[in-house]
């Protein structure tokens, strides 16, 4: 089948014949990686949610229309499927995109079961509370309410859509992963009730770290996909290389505890709105300084990014009791979730070799201005790399 992908020799993105093995219907471009969703009308309003209580509630609340399967169209040629319009196109594109990142994730020891089939609702008609009126554009995104990932029409965004931009895909699929292990599938994980018990998580440090980790490990898991670390550049240039993990810049991939709990103080006096988007953009660039310190671990000799990638997925809860999936469980206010020492050590602790633990103890060590100490003997053999001085 032919797709768009990017040719890293050309530097640009090009229609290339692909081998998709997971299809069960091409027609409705529906498989093991993915199940597209055309025609949705999602409407997100805290009027129509005020008496959920069930998943069946919620999506009866917010799914004005539940959509349809889609149907895209092909002109043979030579063994190959071409796709006859665009649509068609950018649905085979993004099935391909999926199926990418499902095989990483697999690779790296994903359960079959986790995700399989997952929806994606294609250029949906979504409405959200607060946001601006309109239709709703020019983005992707995993909606764990819904199970599901949303990817919206574009507008302005015409550079490579998001849906082609493989890395985007992967990027969003990370955050499936996130929510699928870490999480253990909830459609609405109990730590942002319990975390947040009048409903107002402006100043909550383990809440705002969620957001932060999640950010930084779905780059990583889409630099793992494509092998490419400037992959929303494609898509989103204006970004510059704001969001690169190989690109080592101080400003941006240092960062600390205290650095952290000075922005969370200094954000206090605000609104509970202008926090949230105060934070909605920042956990991005906080996200890098995590995404950097991984593709750094990965550069030391005897480990591998792909290794680095094993030991990730394995600090979400494969790895007991310091994982991020139990600690997330046994932390009933979100003080122990907060400390990028926790998450350093769940991701540490993960590791399954020791050239791959010494790489990840030197980089987290420096990249976060963490002592040995603080990891509580697993690094007390290593020195911090000493590029954040």
């Amino acid at each position: 089948m032919a797709v768009l992908q990017w040719n890293p020799d050309s530097g640009v993105y090009e229609l290339r014949e692909a081998t998709i093995t997971t299809l069960t219907d091409v027609e409705a471009m529906r498989g093991e990686a993915a199940t597209p969703i055309g025609n949705a009308e999602i409407i997100v309003d805290g009027g129509r949610l005020a008496h959920v209580e069930t998943e069946k509630q919620f999506r009866d609340a917010v799914l004005e229309d539940a959509g349809s399967p889609v149907e895209v169209q092909f002109l043979e040629q030579d063994g190959v499927l071409y796709p006859a319009d665009f649509h068609s196109l950018n649905l085979a594109t993004a099935y391909y995109n999926f199926e990418q990142a499902r095989l990483y994730a697999l690779a790296r020891g994903l359960a079959p079961e986790k995700l399989r089939g997952a929806p994606f609702y294609y250029f949906p008609d979504v409405h959200l509370q607060g946001a601006d009126p309109g239709r709703q554009v020019d983005n992707a995104g995993w909606f764990p309410l819904l199970r599901s990932f949303l990817l919206y029409p574009f507008d302005r965004l015409q550079e490579v859509p998001l849906a082609m931009n493989q890395g985007v895909v992967a990027h969003e699929y990370g955050h499936g992963i996130f929510h699928a292990e870490v999480f253990d599938g909830s459609w609405f994980p109990a730590y942002s009730v319990d975390w947040c018990p009048t409903g107002r998580c402006a100043q909550q440090a383990g809440y705002r770290m969620v957001g932060i980790i999640e950010e930084g490990f779905a780059d990583a898991w889409a630099v793992g996909v494509t092998g490419d670390p400037r992959f929303t550049h494609h898509s989103l240039s204006m970004l510059g290389d704001s969001r690169d993990p190989d690109r080592f810049v101080r400003k941006r991939h240092c960062y600390s505890q205290s650095a952290y709990e000075t922005e969370l103080a200094r954000t206090a006096p605000l609104s509970e709105a202008d926090q949230d988007r105060y934070w909605s953009r920042r956990q991005y660039e906080v996200g890098t300084v995590l995404a950097g310190a991984l593709y750094r671990a990965a550069r030391d000799e005897g480990t591998s990014y792909d290794q680095v990638m094993d030991t990730l997925l394995r600090s979400y809860r494969a790895s007991g009791s310091r994982s991020l999936g139990a600690v997330l469980e046994s932390d009933r206010d979100g003080s122990i979730f907060g400390s990028f020492r926790i998450v350093a050590r769940a991701v540490i602790d993960a590791a399954g070799d020791e050239p791959t633990r010494r790489a990840l103890c030197a980089a987290w060590m420096d990249r976060l201005a963490l002592t040995a100490a603080e990891l509580e003997g697993l690094c007390d053999d290593v020195a911090a790399n000493g590029e954040c001085g």
